[in-house]
């Protein structure tokens, strides 16, 4: 399986393939990732980490995470409690069949222990229709579609073995806990005498199928009867053996239920660990991205990274990088958060002239690089416009300008965008269009392609 880290980078895939609208704009990301050092596998985690603005994904994958473990745990409850009242049953009765007890306490789970085996040794693989969550579970919305379909495509890797089997060992040892716990306690309030009885098994065979029974128990230290106590056994009850089968039926169900589950569990949880999947790079989604990543574009004359994520082309200069908003402050405190796949500094709202004034002393006084949030609610003024031209001719690091949008479904938000980009690429003004707004465009046109 993957690890939580690749599980976010397969769910953006998912979620990019089919058209989800991301609040942050993946082209933009990927571009702005160009420059940066590292494998491609690292790079992309930090692609989809910075796609996650919001951390919706990461929240989803953690909260069906830590759906599924509780799941576990009660379904792990269910079955000690099961496990204990069946025992308890099964044993409200002072004289005890031990060859009874010791098949209902351990029959089923030596039976399903064994088909197992088999599977393991035939290499059979999980029944799709009958463990895959999206065989019982359905999403609404498109990011739990994803994940359902996430689910789906882990099921079928070779791992998926291995997480079924610790699962179902877990399970199990839970019951076999429930059955100890519930004949340690009634051994412990209770006397109990214990017999046997057989139409087909004569006194010598049952004497060496006890024998043979007790070898492991007796080897981990428990008392077990000896041919004596099995002879006074068949059909009668002798008090004075009681603790010797009660020994027996404890080492039993340690020695033939519990080690050989934890033994198998283990085997389980090492080999998923060791079978924990890479992310499948040679698919054309990864493939794209890691083409556009090998192209590198450098300016040698100013020594600047390029990242051409929109028109007009923008440069990431060195210099300290701020975020400022115009007129108000935007609902999004973190409207800037990893633009451009750069850390800005918040620093705040130029709602007068006094704050424009103390900004353009200060890009006059330090090079900085500016991200200007602009409101696209209304059409370009030119007092607005003349404040962005100030605040570029002043800024040494150079000016970027996030148009924003509070409502990117609103009708005449496309006509309102292309008098921003007009107005200001006439000033020489890069500048960004509002996230879902460029995926929703892009995807428009995509799709209209296909037509």
């Amino acid at each position: 399986m993957l690890n939580p880290q690749r599980k976010l980078v397969e769910l953006v895939r998912i979620l990019e393939e089919s058209g989800h609208v991301f609040p942050a704009d993946p082209e933009q990301v990927t571009e702005s990732l160009r420059p940066v050092e590292g494998g491609f596998e690292q790079k992309l985690i930090r692609r989809a980490e910075m796609v996650d603005r919001n951390h919706l994904l990461k929240h989803s994958l953690e909260q069906a995470r830590a759906g599924s473990f509780w799941l576990w745990v009660v379904a792990a409850s269910l079955m000690f409690t099961t496990g204990f009242s069946a025992t308890y049953l099964l044993m409200d009765s002072q004289g005890l069949n031990f060859f009874l007890i010791l098949a209902s306490v351990l029959g089923m789970n030596t039976l399903m222990m064994a088909v197992w085996l088999l599977s393991v040794g035939l290499r059979l693989k999980p029944g799709r229709w009958a463990v895959s969550p999206a065989t019982w579970l359905r999403g609404k919305d498109s990011v739990n579609q994803a994940l359902l379909r996430l689910f789906a495509e882990e099921w079928r890797r070779p791992s998926a073995r291995w997480l079924l089997g610790t699962t179902t060992h877990g399970l199990w040892l839970a019951t076999l806990s429930g059955m100890l716990v519930s004949v340690l306690l009634l051994l412990l309030v209770r006397q109990y005498t214990f017999n046997w009885e057989s139409t087909l098994l004569s006194n010598e065979a049952s004497v060496q199928a006890v024998a043979w029974l007790s070898w492991l128990p007796a080897k981990l230290g428990f008392p077990v009867p000896d041919s004596a106590a099995v002879l006074q056994g068949r059909l009668g009850s002798n008090v004075a053996d009681a603790r010797a089968w009660s020994g027996l039926l404890i080492g039993s169900m340690l020695a033939y239920g519990i080690l050989p589950r934890l033994a198998a569990w283990l085997v389980c949880k090492v080999l998923f660990k060791a079978a924990e999947a890479e992310l499948p790079l040679e698919k054309p989604y990864y493939q794209n991205i890691i083409r556009r990543w090998q192209v590198k574009v450098v300016d040698a004359d100013t020594q600047q990274e390029k990242v051409e994520a929109v028109s007009p082309k923008i440069y990431l200069s060195d210099a300290p990088k701020w975020a400022v908003m115009l007129e108000t402050e935007w609902p999004d405190k973190d409207w800037f958060g990893h633009t451009l796949g750069q850390e800005w500094a918040d620093g705040g709202v130029l709602a007068d002239r006094n704050a424009e004034a103390e900004w353009l002393a200060r890009l006059s006084a330090q090079p900085m690089q500016l991200l200007v949030g602009v409101r696209m609610r209304q059409v370009p003024d030119r007092g607005m416009l003349r404040q962005i031209v100030r605040l570029a001719e002043a800024a040494q690091g150079g000016i970027v300008v996030q148009l924003l949008a509070e409502a990117e479904h609103s009708d005449g938000i496309g006509e309102r965008l292309v008098q921003w980009q007009q107005a200001l690429s006439e000033r020489g003004v890069a500048w960004l269009a509002p996230p879902k707004l460029a995926q929703e465009m892009r995807l428009r046109h995509t799709d209209s392609d296909n037509v």
